[in-house]
């Protein structure tokens, strides 16, 4: 057996044992024009980029915006208007909320808040082609520090 298999598995148990995020919906639906809130608990505050995803089934996670405590404003995904969507960050840095400020219709999906569990270079995949290619390559598990909410936006 070599000698760097066990540390080996000591790092992947580690990436494992980071918290978890778990997310919190304000409301299952939300009327059209409402300003819907999805927060994410990440635990404790630490070095990790926080994600917000959204995925239309059938069609892959689009990047909405991200953010981290020592940013002194949210980052948007590519196209992502800035006047629809913002994120705030409890004072303790352990709760980030995702706000769409007025819903739309188009706003029923499925959200997934995401922890950044790598470093500057590239995004938590599983294989080793998939890492540097950008964001849609992001891989949403809850097993890596993710989680899922699905809320719908209705017409009164």
């Amino acid at each position: 057996m070599s000698p760097f298999l066990p540390i080996y598995f000591v790092l992947l148990w580690h990436s494992y044992a980071e918290s978890q995020p778990s997310l919190i919906l304000s409301s299952n639906t939300v009327n059209l024009g409402e300003r819907a809130k999805i927060s994410c608990d990440i635990g404790a505050k630490d070095e990790h980029w926080v994600f917000f995803l959204k995925q239309i089934p059938g069609n892959a996670p689009q990047l909405i915006i991200y953010h981290h405590h020592s940013f002194t404003s949210p980052r948007y995904g590519p196209g992502i208007s800035t006047d629809r969507y913002t994120t705030t960050i409890n004072s303790a840095a352990t709760e980030y909320q995702f706000v769409i400020k007025k819903a739309e219709t188009a706003d029923t999906a499925h959200y997934y808040c995401a922890k950044w569990f790598n470093s500057i270079s590239g995004i938590h995949s599983d294989t080793e082609s998939d890492k540097n290619t950008g964001y849609n390559t992001l891989e949403i598990t809850t097993e890596y520090g993710a989680g899922l909410l699905t809320f719908q936006v209705r017409n009164l």
